[in-house]
């Protein structure tokens, strides 16, 4: 509820070895059985809103890398052809998860509500799943249902914790959820469920009334209904069970659920919803049609989507007839679980057939019963510089601790298996400041819980490897920098002979260099130099430049509002205009259109033009200043457009927005 509410109101170069002084930091922690957020994929339909909205909150809840999220376009119907599956969502899927970048860590596949729920492969029972579909994902020559290798009646039993790079029956598979709900709040709900996980309630496990001598295709799911308590009371995990012909409802505070739903001769709707569920909870029921829909319906079957309006974090269900046979097997869903597995790795382990019926819904790394190992970081008392620094680590679990593994900004750096947990890396190809470093640790059980700590540390080095252009905003002047394969956007020429302008192709940032060396525009530029500035605009003193290529079509100008040029401050080395807020564009290549309100005399180099913003700088003059050196400069009243630099300077105390314009092209008359 505190994240919903969060997030619906708004992220020296010498060789010397580091001393290993360190001080203990407890920062931002968190533990996921059979894996983490950098496991999971989440499907995001661009045609929806819906997936958008649910996209974008589990990811940030999660703290899914923005890397794994897969956008696609697909149909928004629930049910879709076998055609549109393959081509749709197969395809683009199957594309996005063998990127060499992705391969080697994703295991869990997480559609969204507004992706399709079933397809149509012609089978006279029914639809099937798209998300038991998408367990083969990768495994192209399986075409239709297979005895799931993972799940209980596999002919090698598994009971591990779940990686796509297991060989199960010699095939490497995903486990594939979805986020679904009546609502997009319900979605949220149940995110938020998992984020806080409890493992106090108990498991309520509601059998079919069925005559003393039955032995039909029910007994056996009642059976299992039976062993599933026997199970969990030996484990000392309270269960409120009833084989009686009464259907139960009214409980609270449930961690788990499984009934035969309106398959029950005394099942009651009112009581079916009417029972109450806590965070971290699973449920399913013995219902063949139960995941048919994630639409409010008032026929037919009951829903497990009931269940997630009522707090359920994690379901099961079916999108069309499984047959008894292909049913969940409470027994071994409740064992895992409670033994500490994630809710993905539980109900695949409870499935029997995979390319089938079933719909798993839920945060596949919800795991409420998971006791992860106990990690912090030990963080040095300096920052880290040079080529061997040391990052080290603490964990602790009852069961021992397999590895920790260590991550720099979101990048594998490295993995130790034994104490002291420690990696040595090389700092030099990093920007300087502060960089987020985690430690995950994983426990020796089968389990395999994974627990985390993420603190911040300092990186110091004579130059800063800027990965883009804004990475220089947070270094102060005189830190020696570096930065390659940023693009010209004014030419040395152009701009006097003494300085260019480069920016990041993407357009996020740009800035000014000081330098006579000649580049051209559309030049790819490799610099090195130091952090100075001049008439308030900071700028790298190029040592050092190089053209290693160059684009073959220039970057066209940014169009903007002449209030909009400058931007506000960027932390306390990089101040904006006087005056100015939003995003800081000084440096990138912008363009304006206005009338010219004042027209400099032959001393002054410069025009104001005003787009009915009526800027003030100080000067007298109404408008944005327009540097243009020896270019023609327009007549006064004219309407005129100008394609320039954003930049800056100082005028009577303050920091004016100004525009240097290039060439004369550069200033295009409209009309007087």
């Amino acid at each position: 509820m505190v994240f919903r509410q969060l997030f619906q109101a708004t992220r020296d170069l010498g060789l010397r070895s580091l001393a290993c002084i360190f001080v203990l930091v407890s920062a931002a922690s968190a533990l996921y059985a059979g894996g983490g957020p950098r496991n999971v994929v989440v499907v995001c339909n661009l045609n929806s809103m819906v997936s958008k909205q649910i996209a974008n909150y589990y990811v940030s809840a999660r703290h899914i890398p923005p890397e794994n999220v897969c956008n696609l376009y697909c149909s928004t119907s629930e049910i879709i052809t076998r055609a549109e599956c393959e081509g749709q969502l197969i395809a683009p899927i199957r594309a996005f998860v063998e990127k060499p970048e992705l391969a080697d860590h994703i295991d869990y596949i997480v559609l969204t509500k507004g992706c399709p729920l079933a397809a149509d492969y012609d089978y006279s029972s029914g639809v099937l799943s798209v998300t038991s579909i998408l367990t083969c994902v990768t495994e192209p020559t399986v075409t239709g249902y297979l005895k799931n290798p993972y799940g209980p009646n596999a002919s090698v039993p598994v009971e591990t914790a779940f990686s796509h790079q297991l060989s199960l029956g010699g095939k490497h598979l995903f486990l594939a959820t979805r986020l679904d709900g009546y609502t997009v709040n319900d979605v949220y709900k149940m995110i938020d469920g998992s984020l806080n996980a409890t493992s106090n309630g108990p498991i309520l496990l509601d059998r079919q009334y069925l005559p003393p001598d039955y032995q039909g295709a029910y007994k056996p799911l009642n059976d299992r209904l039976q062993l599933a308590n026997n199970i969990l009371v030996g484990k000392g995990i309270p269960t409120i069970y009833d084989d009686s012909a009464t259907f139960l409802g009214g409980y609270s505070g449930l961690l788990g659920y499984f009934s035969w739903g309106s398959n029950d001769p005394s099942f009651s709707l009112s009581a079916y919803r009417s029972n109450m569920f806590a965070p971290g909870s699973i449920a399913d029921t013995y219902v063949s049609t139960s995941g048919r829909t994630f639409t409010p319906s008032s026929s037919g079957q009951s829903l497990i989507a009931d269940l997630i309006s009522n707090g359920a974090c994690g379901v099961s269900g079916y999108v069309s007839e499984p047959y008894t046979a292909y049913s969940t097997y409470p027994n071994v869903l409740f064992d895992r679980y409670t033994k500490g597995y994630n809710m993905a790795e539980s109900f695949y382990m409870a499935c029997p057939e995979i390319f089938w019926k079933s719909v798993v819904v839920g945060d596949p790394l919800m795991a409420a019963y998971a006791i992860g190992p106990e990690v912090a970081v030990l963080a040095p008392l300096s920052p880290l510089t040079g080529t061997e620094a040391v990052i080290s680590a603490q964990a602790t679990h009852p069961n021992g601790i397999a590895s920790v593994s260590f991550y720099f900004d979101g990048q594998f750096i490295g993995r130790s298996f034994q104490t002291p947990f420690s990696v040595v890396f090389d700092t030099t190809p990093y920007v300087v400041g502060p960089h987020v470093v985690e430690a995950v640790a994983i426990e020796t059980s089968a389990v395999a819980v994974q627990g985390s700590s993420v603190v911040t540390i300092e990186v110091s080095n004579l130059v800063s490897v800027l990965q883009h252009v804004s990475d220089a905003y947070r270094s102060p002047d005189g830190q020696g920098v570096s930065i390659s394969g940023r693009v010209v956007v004014a030419g040395t020429a152009e701009m006097g002979g003494q300085e260019f302008y480069i920016e990041d192709t993407s357009r996020a940032g740009g800035f000014r260099v000081s330098s006579s060396l000649p580049v051209d525009e559309g030049d790819i530029v490799t610099i090195l130099g130091y952090l100075t500035s001049q008439s308030s605009e900071r700028s790298i003193t190029a040592t050092n430049v190089s053209v290693t290529d160059q684009l073959l079509t220039p970057l066209r100008p940014l169009f903007t509002r002449t209030a909009g040029i400058g931007g506000g401050d960027w932390g306390s080395y990089t101040p904006g205009v006087t005056g100015g807020t939003g995003l800081r564009n000084l440096g990138l290549l912008v363009k304006v259109a206005g009338k010219v309100t004042y027209v400099g005399g032959p001393d002054e180099p410069f025009f104001y033009i005003d787009d009915g913003c009526k800027l003030s700088d100080g000067s007298g003059h109404i408008g944005l200043r327009v540097e243009c050196g020896s270019l023609p400069k327009p007549a006064l009243e004219y309407w005129a457009t100008v394609t320039g630099v954003s930049s800056c300077r100082e005028l009577n105390g303050s920091v004016i927005r100004t525009l240097k314009a290039r060439r004369a092209a550069d200033i295009s008359l409209v009309s007087p």
